[in-house]
């Protein structure tokens, strides 16, 4: 199967006529900033007030060639210090054969997962704003823990009577950031030759518009001896319904650790996560919503460990690409006996551009 991909990927590469024209470059991107009130148990760490920012400038090329195919580029700079100052970046071709990319980009399994809502602008799902959030529990519902941006192959089909299916296959885990020049996949929670797979189907019922997807991706622990025995594995069903302006969204996440090495502890545990939301678009300026995500360590280490969240909110466009946001999260975290409150009230504004 790798084996399959690479000559995929490569042959995708090969075929390269001339371009009808130069390449086009364009600049775009996001810049969300926040007020952040939180009122926490003592046993966490947070500050009561707090501001924070999530910016990206992307810079996206491409170019149709003669023979119909089109190929292009894109690369994400991070809008202030960060341990990945260049996020994603990768090429691409695409044609009726579908799309081919290379570089660090999300998998093929999270690149087909519905379900993510939006009424606050961003998806509710994978928030990278709320940093503070991590003291309550409140976790990514989707396929970027375990090779994240990380260097691979990806192969998507096109969609045909509705389905789309794909594949990713990366070598290393080394770096999740996407820069793993010249390493070997040896070491704690190193994964070696990890696959991604990916299917989604769209449809419509009675109006309804309907979206399902389901999606699975696993590493083999890199190294030898006691760091080579591992595995680390994700999969998820995600559904969602939209009938007119109401959106409903279901994310179901399992993620098992097998003997996987992390630093000074061997994990073994499964974890399962729900996230359910629910939208109403009241109007072309006005979305309004909540969401529910609801964590537990089902079995293994960290058994019985719980973690609640519900979270209402909404958006209002002031301009085109400009949005003001606000939100109301409460949560609850229980592990070892001991329980520890949260509740965090957030109002932003989105940029996008």
């Amino acid at each position: 199967m790798n084996k399959l991909l690479l000559g995929t990927a490569a042959a995708a590469l090969m075929i390269a006529p001339a371009a009808a024209g130069p390449m086009a470059v364009k600049v775009g991107g996001y810049f969300n900033t926040a007020l952040i009130l939180q009122d926490l148990d003592a046993a966490q760490s947070a500050t009561n007030m707090n501001q924070e920012q999530d910016a990206e400038i992307h810079f996206k090329g491409k170019s149709k060639l003669d023979n119909g195919l089109t190929i292009g580029f894109q690369l994400q700079l991070e809008g202030e210090e960060s341990s990945d100052q260049i996020d994603e970046h990768y090429i691409y071709v695409s044609g009726e054969f579908g799309r081919v990319t290379i570089g660090a980009e999300n998998s093929a399994a999270d690149m087909l997962l519905v379900g993510m809502d939006k009424y606050l602008g961003y998806k509710q799902a994978s928030d990278t704003l709320l940093n503070d959030l991590k003291v309550t529990g409140y976790k990514k519902t989707n396929h970027t823990a375990i090779t994240g941006d990380a260097n691979k192959f990806t192969y998507v089909s096109p969609r045909i009577s509705g389905l789309q299916a794909g594949i990713s296959f990366t070598p290393s885990t080394k770096n999740l950031k996407g820069d793993a020049r010249g390493v070997e996949s040896s070491g704690a929670g190193i994964g070696d030759d990890a696959v991604s797979l990916g299917l989604q189907y769209k449809t419509s019922l009675g109006g309804t518009k309907i979206a399902l997807s389901y999606g699975s991706e696993k590493a083999e622990e890199g190294g030898a001896g006691t760091q080579g025995d591992g595995s680390l594995e994700d999969s998820s069903f995600a559904l969602q319904a939209r009938a007119g302006k109401i959106q409903l969204s279901y994310i179901s996440l399992t993620r098992e650790a097998d003997a996987w090495n992390e630093g000074d502890d061997v994990e073994n545990y499964e974890k399962d996560q729900t996230n359910l939301a629910l939208s109403y678009k009241l109007s072309r300026k006005v979305s309004l919503g909540f969401d529910m995500q609801d964590d537990e360590v089902s079995s293994g280490d960290g058994a019985g460990d719980t973690y609640e969240h519900i979270r209402f909110g909404g958006s209002y466009k002031i301009a085109k690409g400009v949005q003001l946001t606000l939100s109301q999260l409460t949560g609850e975290k229980k592990s070892g006996g001991v329980s520890q409150d949260s509740n965090v009230t957030t109002a932003g504004l989105l940029m996008k551009f």
